[in-house]
């Protein structure tokens, strides 16, 4: 998953997990972004693939209801002129730096050029030695120091949104929902953990470029002042000699010496360029403390040094942000992914509706429909046979009733009618015998019974006939080993645990609830 789907993703995903909802994203509309989804998948749809189609298909819903989302992922968290502005500071840094010092006699043993060297030695160091730890098992890269600094303040989210004072109120239509600024707030906190490997390898881009930049810049900062000022060199020391100076000259600058074809002085000459505490200073006979083969080598030694180490590193950590903003690393296996693709991962239900001697009012199939893909995926379609006539024995209807190998029998009662063995009980054992024949597996059956038209006309007189009717029903199916679900208008009372254990039950093994 790419850096783009992933932020859509984990936008929903801040919608969909606050509790209380927010009210611009409810069940309903979930529930749609997962159908729409599974409607679309292809046969070899990967999970990164199905999360991101889902979030696309949210996000045109839910994006038009609020500009701050879309804001929010039109805003570009990385863009390409940095880079370029990067090295472009790190030059004009260079550039004013005064690299030969303000005095025209410049020390070989301490130019401000040996400090810029050593630094960009020890950064080269200490990246080494995190690329190292970084090869742990256990270990989580995390950018830190500069690059962390750099990395937060470049991309941090929370920037992202306004701070008006209603926007930190909860919606007026749901006071008990979180603010938009607090879900905003808290898909910053996720996405900064997430993103941190990205942001840290971006920002270390940046730094290379900036420090390629110095070091050119202090290259042509030295060029420029040598053009129209005159530098001399020497050098002064109370514990070193001639002869040490010109072993710590040559290890310093020998690979600059090598590539340019100057040549180091030698020992006599260095010892000619000492420097004396108090005498005056005149130029050295022949010209040989002029800076001019210094600045060369100095030039050249800083392109070793610096140039193209951060050069390479610039690329690597290019090369490392354009591969993580293209797998761009999900936490999948928290609840909220592990419900989603669990949906992903069911198998179609093919669910059939059996009306007994009463026909299915459209609304409450369409209830009764929506109860079911919450169980069983949000593809379901329900399908519903023609009306079963009172005490019919008609085989070939009952065999139309299971053609196509349904996957669920859903025979529907209306509490209104006595439960009758030799009816309904003989056309059930029938119905059972006709989808297993041979004794194979058959199709889950389920029992429901409508209460609607019974608690319309009883319910108020005689509360304890519906008692009686609902555990006649009950005994019924228990002899024949079915689970019962009573239900009112389509659906399931909310507080009766039996009927919701018996559609837990519908579940595939291992699908989230």
């Amino acid at each position: 998953m790419d850096e783009t789907n992933a932020r859509q993703v984990l936008l929903l995903r801040a919608f969909e997990t606050a509790r209380p909802a927010h009210p611009l994203w409810g069940e309903e509309d979930r529930r749609w972004a997962s159908r729409v989804a599974l409607e679309e998948a292809p046969a070899d749809d990967t999970p990164e693939r199905f999360l991101a189609r889902r979030a696309a298909a949210a996000l045109r819903r839910l994006g038009p209801r609020e500009s701050h989302v879309r804001d929010w992922l039109a805003h570009p968290l990385w863009r390409g002129r940095w880079m370029p502005a990067a090295l472009g500071l790190g030059l004009m840094l260079g550039l004013v730096a005064d690299a030969l010092g303000p005095a025209h006699r410049i020390s070989l043993l301490a130019p401000p050029v040996w400090a810029l060297v050593l630094w960009n030695l020890g950064v080269i160091v200490l990246v080494l030695l995190r690329a190292l730890l970084a090869l742990r098992p256990s270990a989580v890269p995390r950018p830190g120091g500069l690059r962390g600094w750099l990395a937060r303040r470049t991309l941090d989210l929370r920037s992202l949104r306004r701070t008006r004072r209603d926007e930190r109120r909860p919606p007026p239509d749901a006071p008990d929902a979180p603010s938009l600024a607090s879900l905003l707030d808290t898909l910053a906190v996720q996405w900064l953990s997430l993103s941190a490997p990205l942001a840290g390898a971006r920002a270390a881009l940046l730094l290379h470029l900036g420090a390629i930049g110095v070091a050119l810049g202090v290259i042509a900062s030295l060029y420029l002042r040598g053009l129209v000022l005159d530098y001399r060199v020497g050098w002064s020391s109370t514990f070193l000699d001639a002869g040490t100076v010109h072993q710590v000259l040559s290890l310093l600058l020998e690979p600059a010496a090598r590539l340019s074809g100057l040549s180091l002085p030698d020992v006599a000459t260095l010892a000619a360029l000492r420097l004396t505490e108090g005498a005056p200073v005149q130029p050295a006979p022949g010209g040989i403390d002029t800076a001019a083969p210094w600045i060369h080598l100095w030039s050249i030694t800083l392109v070793l040094a610096v140039v193209l180490p951060r050069a390479l590193l610039a690329l690597l950590a290019a090369l490392q942000a354009g591969w993580r903003a293209r797998r761009f690393p999900l936490p999948l296996t928290e609840p909220y992914f592990r419900e989603l693709l669990g949906q992903q991962r069911r198998e179609a239900e093919r669910p059939v509706l059996l009306p007994y001697a009463q026909p299915a009012e459209p609304a409450r199939v369409a209830a009764l429909t929506d109860l079911l893909r919450r169980q069983l995926g949000e593809t379901l379609a329900l399908q519903v046979a023609p009306v079963r006539a009172y005490g019919s024995e008609d085989e070939t209807a009952l065999q139309a009733s299971v053609a196509g190998s349904p996957s669920l029998l859903l025979p529907l009662f209306d509490l209104s009618a006595t439960p009758e063995p030799e009816i309904h009980g003989r056309w059930l054992h029938a119905l059972m015998t006709a989808s297993a024949p041979g004794g194979r597996p058959g199709p889950r059956i389920v029992m429901l019974v409508e209460d609607s038209s019974f608690m319309a006309r009883f319910a108020a007189s005689a509360p304890e006939r519906l008692a009686q009717r609902l555990q006649a029903w009950q005994a019924l199916a228990d002899s024949l080993g079915l689970g019962c679900v009573r239900l009112h208008e389509g659906r399931p009372a909310a507080d009766d645990t039996a009927a919701q254990t018996v559609l837990a039950g519908l579940r595939p093994a291992g699908a989230s609830a």
